[in-house]
């Protein structure tokens, strides 16, 4: 019994935990999660391992020394806001099926959940006052005006091929496009339609995607401040954890 305590308690030392995460995360939508187990242990390998995070389990039959496994799964987070992992859990039946021996492994991972974005009626509003045209952005685009004759990579589209110069030269050119967007936005949760705050949410995250997935800049009118529009993915994400903060003090 001694021996088999020392090799349970060797058998689950020495392991560290990771998980992987998206940084975009919708409430009530599945999400894909990495689980890292990491044997550091150099010399001394580990068996029938199982991890529990966020009331999932992993099992891992063997991590050799140095070595690590990696398993995914789908989780779904509830509801928006911050969520903090502080830690998951590892035990181990091993060495023989009696005693089942267990330790937590620090995480330590703080995530945002976002409020799903839902259509509503506002869309359509947005997309009949962007029909009238777009301005020139100083991004990259294939619909803008002329900015440059540039070298053919391989990637562009045929269309934007220089015949003309190409033909002057001993290599492809190509015309490089702005890309357009259209009038910025400021999206005023208070000035959605709808009672529930969750359904104006909703609402204002799925404005956001759409909007500036089709180059149309996006701010946000909040109690205590307003962020400019922005087309940026990091000023997307960042309007989003806006939101799913949004009425939680």
């Amino acid at each position: 019994m001694a021996v088999s305590g020392i090799l349970g308690w060797l058998n689950i030392r020495g392991l560290k935990m990771r998980l992987d995460l998206p940084d975009e995360i919708y409430c009530g939508l599945a999400t894909m999660a990495t689980l890292r187990l990491v044997n550091a242990k150099r010399r001394f390998p580990s068996f029938l391992l199982q991890a529990k995070v966020l009331g999932n389990n992993v099992t891992s039959n063997l991590i050799k020394g140095g070595d690590e496994d990696t398993n995914s799964f789908v989780i779904t987070f509830p509801d928006r806001g911050e969520v903090t992992i502080p830690f998951g859990e590892i035990y181990s039946p091993f060495p023989i099926n009696f005693f089942v021996r267990r330790r937590r492994a620090p995480l330590g991972r703080h995530i945002t959940i976002f409020p799903a974005p839902r259509p509503c009626a506002m869309a359509e509003g947005f997309d009949k006052a962007g029909k009238s045209g777009g301005l020139a952005s100083p991004r990259k685009g294939y619909e803008g005006d002329v900015t440059r004759i540039a070298d053919y990579t391989g990637s562009e589209p045929m269309k934007l091929i220089h015949w003309r110069l190409s033909a002057k030269h001993e290599e492809f050119k190509v015309k490089e496009l702005s890309a357009t967007f259209r009038e910025p936005v400021i999206i005023d949760i208070t000035a959605i339609p709808g009672r529930e705050l969750e359904g104006r949410l909703s609402c204002a995250a799925f404005l956001i995607n759409r909007l500036i997935r089709t180059n149309r800049p996006v701010g946000l009118k909040l109690p205590d401040k307003v962020i400019q529009p922005a087309l940026s993915r990091e000023h997307r994400l960042a309007l989003l954890a806006e939101l799913a903060v949004y009425g939680k003090d």
